[in-house]
């Protein structure tokens, strides 16, 4: 997969917002599954964590910046997402800076699809635009947890559509 794959799906869905939003257009599930398995910072492709409970996933790979509290639960129904939301740093001198906000699209329980979207849109314009100039940096400088909320928030969007 082409490196600016990530920002062209980025951009199409940010095109399609509404659409989608408003139930006129299909939500591709598997496109985002798709580039997240070809970031290449998880240690498993998304689908596998869907059957993974909270603790599963703190134990072999969280970096601990998702909110796991109930940990016997399937990560599927966490409400917490981790949005990438800034990039900052020198790709020629190796120090790139990613900064994350948390993000609930279960406010108050009940679902907001559009917080999963944006979490979504904004997270792989962010990662597509380091990936399009310092891939190698990218997958040493993402968060696994953040990567993993873009999986979840598609997963979310797929199933309460």
């Amino acid at each position: 997969m082409e490196k600016l794959d990530t920002m062209m799906l980025a951009d199409d869905l940010a095109l399609s917002q509404d659409k989608i939003l408003n139930g006129e257009q299909d939500f591709d599930a598997e496109a985002v599954y798709k580039v997240i398995d070809n970031l290449g910072v998880l240690n498993n492709p998304i689908k596998d964590y869907f059957d993974m409970t909270e603790e599963e996933y703190y134990e072999a790979e969280s970096d601990h910046k998702l909110t796991l509290i109930k940990m016997a639960d399937k990560l599927t129904d966490l409400h917490d997402r981790i949005l990438t939301n800034h990039v900052d740093g020198y790709v020629d001198k190796d120090e790139i800076n990613l900064t994350y906000n948390h993000e609930n699209p279960y406010e108050d329980d009940l679902y907001d699809p559009a917080t999963d979207y944006r979490v979504i849109v904004y997270s792989l314009k962010v990662i597509g635009a380091v990936q399009a100039i310092a891939a190698k940096d990218l997958q040493e400088v993402l968060s696994k947890d953040a990567v993993l909320s873009v999986g979840l928030a598609a997963y979310a969007l797929a199933h309460n559509a």
